[in-house]
């Protein structure tokens, strides 16, 4: 009765395909129906993961996609609950079991075969199957075949056919369907093209009978600005106060170092930033790296590199005073707020997001107040900060490992842009938390140093990737009058201790008990290794400046010397360049890496990691926040609103340097460089 009852229905829709006047032409679409013999990939057609092309009239697979494997979505367009769709495809590669083959009835665009809908599937062995999304990475099996068909050797058709909650699928001519299954679970009627794994499929053809247009649901973890523009009023401290400008700049000027490589460092970077064009995606999501390290890179790149030019071009204006940079960076800044319909927080991609996100409320400190950046600009990034940013760092804050350190920095570096006191203080007491769970009495980060899979191979980069965060956060804090800096938890150990531990293994890589193999296996003890195998320098740990301000150290001392002016790819580039020899701005050229006392204490690439942090999660008790006071110093802050108020920003200290330099007659290189690049 059953089976009687779909074919009727699906005899309608045949009939009504019998009766068209002419196929439809290639990538054409008339009222409930669509065809697409792949001359072109036509813009209704979306890849969602691993690279597609449309050559020799056919939709392929050029390199395939992470572990989702490569899924080629129609997009605007959804089945009608009764609808037929034939495909004609075939394979290249993988094993026995790879598979390809179409989801009906997804969801969201970028919904993968686990995520939503039902997935008709062919495997290189014939084995025909109709799976269901289960979450969380799995599937359940409604049915599965052995056929002759093999996808690998020759084109195959399969046929679709839908009716309510029934499925039917047809092999090449025959007469019946080979599976026939029910189910109504899913009933978006999203339509995506998808091959497993490294499997390389090619589209020949797809036919669909009853297909309407539709607008494209977000994924479940899009976290949404409504674009709703932030208060106006004060912006807080961050990291650049207008008195620690003033000194870099001073310092450059007299050819101090690491300053004045370090500018150096950076308008190179600049030369290049102003060059590019911000390239923000409309949904943002990384996947995980450890399943696709290329696919991770890359959709992660784009953010990393956006937000460290705008970070660069905010800063070489504020030492240069030319307007250009700052109005480049403002554009940047711009582009993500206006172009950007969700932050995603699955996979990868709430971390992702996290330690790269700061680097331009690092700029906005920069900037805010200042001719170059508009108020409406400003206010629609502080509107995205509280809307997006905040609760996409908030969705892994409670993670104990890394995840959590650089969930909190953009956290801490968000509520201290706007001026949150509240926030400040949640953000202070959650510092604590973490520094009792992560250092242990030895100074060591349990969740880190055994990294990977317990080799320890990668255990002084987790290190790394945990503390500068953790130090980011206590520098951010210290303007608000809290001093992480002297926290000590209750193994009697605090960030010094820490950064004691990682700078002995830097300087003696031999000493990192935790990995008993070839030191050289060690990934990324001072720098990362791809991109130094690419030529580009970035270091794992330009927290060490800051750790030498506040802990200065012989073995500190020594890695510094040894390598220059740092930068990071990783939130703040050229900390060296603000920070280095600079803990006290006021007192300029303070705290010169060797030339304070040292501590009396011992001192002792692959990508971030997705591993599940452990169970054991910090006290219930809040622990006491150091030192919390209500506001910004107002000594050293010199906040971005007080420019706003007296119209820019205060360049005296920069020209007084100036007249001193042409008083004296002296003209160094640093100084002939700089006016290089002002004219």
């Amino acid at each position: 009765m059953t089976k009687n009852r779909w074919r009727s229905s699906l005899a309608a829709v045949a009939a009504a395909a019998l009766v068209a006047v002419a196929a439809p032409a290639v990538g054409a679409e008339t009222e409930g129906s669509l065809q697409d013999d792949f001359d072109v990939l036509a813009e209704h057609w979306t890849p969602v993961a691993g690279t597609w092309e449309a050559s020799e009239g056919a939709a392929r697979v050029v390199t395939p996609g992470s572990s989702r494997g490569s899924i080629l979505a129609l997009t605007g367009h959804a089945l009608e609950s009764v609808s037929t769709t034939t495909v004609d495809f075939r394979t290249e590669g993988g094993g026995d079991a790879a598979w390809a083959g179409v989801t009906v009835h997804r969801d969201a665009l970028d919904d993968d075969y686990t995520e939503s809908g039902y997935t008709v599937l062919l495997r290189n062995n014939g084995e025909l199957a109709v799976i269901e999304a289960a979450g969380g990475g799995g599937v359940t099996y409604l049915d599965r075949v052995a056929t002759s068909a093999r996808p690998g050797a020759d084109w195959v058709t399969l046929t679709i056919e839908l009716d309510g909650p029934w499925l039917a699928v047809t092999i090449g001519e025959d007469a019946e369907p080979v599976l026939t299954v029910s189910d109504d679970t899913f009933d978006q009627g999203g339509f995506s093209l998808a091959a497993h794994r490294d499997l390389r499929m090619a589209v020949d053809t797809v036919k669909i009978e009853g297909v309407v247009e539709r607008e494209e649901p977000l994924p479940a973890d899009c976290i949404v600005w409504s674009g709703e523009p932030g208060d106006s009023g004060e912006r807080g401290a961050v990291l650049n106060s207008d008195t620690r400008i003033a000194a870099v700049s001073a310092r450059i000027d007299a050819g101090a170092e690491p300053q004045a490589s370090g500018y150096e460092r950076l308008m190179d970077d600049v030369t290049a930033g102003m060059l590019r064009e911000p390239a923000p995606p409309k949904h943002y999501f990384v996947p995980f790296f450890y399943n696709d390290p290329d696919a991770h890179r890359a959709a992660r790149d784009g953010l990393q590199n956006d937000a460290n030019t705008a970070y660069q071009l905010a800063l070489a204006y504020r030492l240069t005073g030319d307007a250009g940079y700052g109005q480049r960076a403002a554009e940047f800044i711009d582009a993500w707020t206006s172009g950007v319909e969700c932050v995603r927080t699955g996979e990868d991609s709430a971390l992702a997001f996290s330690y790269h996100f700061p680097a331009f409320v690092y700029a906005a400190e920069l900037l805010n107040g200042s001719p170059v950046w508009s108020e409406d600009g400003e206010r629609a990034f502080a509107g995205f900060l509280e809307q997006t940013a905040i609760p996409v760092a908030g969705s892994i804050l409670h993670r104990t490992n890394n995840w959590g350190s650089w969930a909190l920095e953009l956290t801490t570096v968000a509520a201290s842009y706007l001026d949150d006191e509240a926030a400040i203080s949640a953000a202070a007491v959650r510092a604590t938390e973490l520094l009792e769970h992560q250092i242990d009495a030895n100074g060591h980060l349990p969740e880190e140093v055994n990294r990977n899979n317990g080799v320890g191979d990668y255990g002084i980069w987790y290190t790394h990737f945990s503390l500068q965060p953790l130090f980011l956060v206590a520098e951010t804090l210290s303007s608000y009058g809290i001093d992480l800096f002297s926290y000590v938890n209750a193994n009697g150990v605090g960030l010094q201790d820490a950064a004691d531990a990682a700078a002995g293994w830097v300087a003696d890589p031999e000493t990192f008990e935790y990995f008993t193999g070839d030191i050289s296996d060690l990934a990324n003890v001072r720098t990362v290794d791809y991109l130094r195998e690419a030529g580009v320098i970035a270091h794992s740990m330009s927290y060490f400046e800051l750790a030498q301000n506040h802990y200065p150290s012989d073995a500190l001392a020594g890695v510094l010397a040894e390598e220059g002016a740092m930068t990071s790819i990783h939130s703040i580039p050229h900390l060296s360049l603000t920070h280095g020899g600079l803990a006290n701005p006021e007192d300029e050229g303070s705290g010169d890496p060797g030339t304070e006392e040292p501590g009396t204490e011992e001192p002792g690439t692959e990508e971030p990691g997705t591993d599940e942090p452990g169970t054991d999660e910090p006290g219930t008790d809040e622990p006491d926040v150091p030192g919390a006071d209500s506001g910004a110093d107002d000594d050293t802050s010199g906040s971005s609103g007080d420019l706003a108020a007296t119209g820019g920003h205060d360049y005296t200290p920069w020209f007084t340097v100036g007249l001193i330099v042409i008083g004296l007659g002296v003209t160094s290189l640093v100084g002939w460089r700089r006016r290089t690049h002002l004219g």
